[in-house]
């Protein structure tokens, strides 16, 4: 592509109103221009990387025999109402009525349509499970779009769908659709960590998010280097003072009490390694269910709390200096009670629980868990049979007993891709795109081209042997000055360029650039095109 033919719309300074660096650099870069408030409308430079994002996502799914779909985005309003979803999600539906009355609305995502439309077309268990997955613009109607496309009111995603007869069978694609989601991201070059979490207005039962670290984001989570897992800072913050109890046996006839207790705050899970070093305890661990025959507790005016003697009291070190703890009076109830420390009581053991979360654990001496503002980018969940319900989508099994059938919801939001990406790969000069996705992977920089011959046949030369290897080359034929072109190819992002001067020729040489680290390289005009084929593909 050549500079003279190409919708180069670059801007010097930084646009007003802008919250974040991404939604800067992609006015600046010429990647979008606002239509109106969360509508934007993608030019080229900004379409030519939403294809190879597009081109990526698909390949890898295709990959896995997942099929491609495409599904209508207005949709009968009677589907939302009969699933319940009209009213949850309120204000952000945007209701449109036809000139025959019919209500509608632009869809958001297409749980109800897509088994309206499969409940017709799947006829056999022996079709499941089954995946399809379509890459389509949806809508919501947001109170406050900002952060450029990240919270915007139309919106491109990749959102996915699985049936399955048994749930035993949607565990299983949903454990293999996050290590997709985990191969997607990685191949995108993305930072990014996994948070489980609740299914919200989705439904279903299990949730998990993925999460591009950001200095920007409506989303703060807590994560450690070693792990790909994250949670939530909100859930540090919640029930403080909830005590958990487990109850571990001890070893026989070596220790004079009966069992172990481990008290430690409720929302704190627990990882068994930072048990090992208890000696009393038998290994492995064998953990006992029932609390109603070892535990005793008086509830008086001052409500103490008292252990039977012959048990080992364990307290994790985050709950010594709770003035009290609550615990549940009836299990049956959720009515919680708060009970003082009771003075009389002797902690035999102090340990350390350092977990955040069931997924993973940190060690405070070798590593430091941080807190950071992050992006949602996709979203997986476990639904079950809430769709299937409404519509009565039911097959028989293998045993012809009449089962609804259970769907998995898997969606990406490719606008929240792009926006982490520059999010995570900038510097003053512009954007650095990762070479997979850059919307050309080199460019080409002949100095004073039009008042030198040599230049522009060197120039052009190697310009369409790059295009015959398929390398995307965007060849700067404009009558400007080299600050302006190197200005608007590292603003762009382009990873790789190519400078052709007059002194570097006469030398039978160009000058190689990597956007990266502002590296440069002379280089035989004879060795270019391996070289260059060699860094890409």
């Amino acid at each position: 592509m050549y500079t003279t033919k190409y919708l180069l719309a670059t801007i010097k300074e930084t646009p007003k109103k802008t919250e974040s660096i991404s939604h800067q650099l992609m006015l600046r870069s010429g990647m979008i221009r606002m239509l109106s408030a969360g509508i934007y409308t993608w030019l080229p430079t900004g379409q030519r990387i939403i294809k190879k994002i597009i081109n990526i996502i698909s390949n890898i799914m295709d990959q896995y025999g997942y099929m491609e779909i495409c599904i209508p985005i207005i949709q009968p309003k009677k589907l939302w109402d009969q699933s319940g979803r009209t009213k949850l999600y309120g204000e952000e539906l945007i209701n449109i009525i036809d000139r025959r009355k019919k209500k509608c609305i632009l869809s958001p995502t297409n749980e109800e349509a897509i088994n309206y439309i499969f409940s017709q077309e799947i006829q056999s268990y022996k079709q499941l499970p089954i995946v399809f997955y379509q890459i389509q613009k949806k809508f919501r109607d947001e109170i406050r779009p900002r952060f450029g496309v990240i919270r915007s009111i139309e919106f491109l995603m990749k959102d996915a769908y699985s049936f399955h007869i048994n749930k035993k069978s949607l565990k299983k694609t949903y454990e293999k659709m996050k290590k997709i989601y985990i191969k997607i991201f990685k191949k995108l070059k993305l930072h990014f960590k996994i948070v489980k979490t609740n299914s919200k207005i989705m439904g279903g039962s299990v949730s998990h998010e993925f999460h591009a670290i950001s200095r920007i984001g409506e989303d703060k989570i807590i994560f450690s280097k070693k792990s790909n897992y994250a949670v939530h800072n909100n859930q540090f913050n919640i029930q403080k003072n909830k005590i958990k109890i487990y109850l571990i046996k001890t070893k026989i006839n070596q220790s004079k009490y009966n069992l172990a207790v481990l008290l430690m705050r409720k929302n704190d899970p627990l990882n068994v390694k930072d048990l090992q070093s208890i000696n009393i305890l038998e290994y492995p661990l064998k953990f006992i269910k029932s609390k109603k025959t070892i535990l005793s507790y008086k509830l008086t005016n001052d409500k103490k709390f008292y252990f039977n003697k012959k048990i080992f009291i364990l307290a994790d070190s985050k709950i010594i200096k709770m003035p009290y703890f609550i615990l549940k009076r009836n299990p049956s109830h959720l009515n919680f009670i708060p009970i003082l420390w009771n003075k009389k009581i002797i902690f035999n053991k102090i340990v350390n629980i350092q977990n955040i979360n069931k997924v993973f654990y940190y060690n405070t001496k070798k590593e430091i868990l941080k807190k950071k503002n992050s992006i949602e980018i996709g979203h997986i969940f476990q639904i079950g049979k809430k769709y299937s319900k409404n519509i009565n989508f039911i097959l028989q099994d293998q045993h012809n007993n009449k089962k609804l059938l259970n769907m998995g919801c898997y969606g990406i939001g490719i606008n929240r891709i792009i926006s982490s990406i520059i999010e995570q790969n900038y510097d003053k000069d512009g954007i650095i795109w990762p070479k997979c996705i850059a919307p050309f992977q080199i460019f080409i920089i002949p100095i004073n081209m039009h008042k030198n011959n040599e230049i522009k046949k060197t120039a052009k030369l190697i310009y369409k042997k790059l295009i015959n290897k398929k390398i995307d080359v965007l060849f700067d034929d404009r009558k400007e000055n080299i600050g302006k072109m190197f200005a608007d190819m590292n603003l762009i992002g382009i990873p790789y360029g190519i400078i052709i001067s007059y002194k570097t020729i006469k030398s039978k040489e160009i000058e190689f650039y990597s956007r990266k680290n502002y590296f440069k390289k002379r280089i035989l005009i004879s060795d270019i095109i391996a070289f260059i084929d060699k860094k890409i593909k």
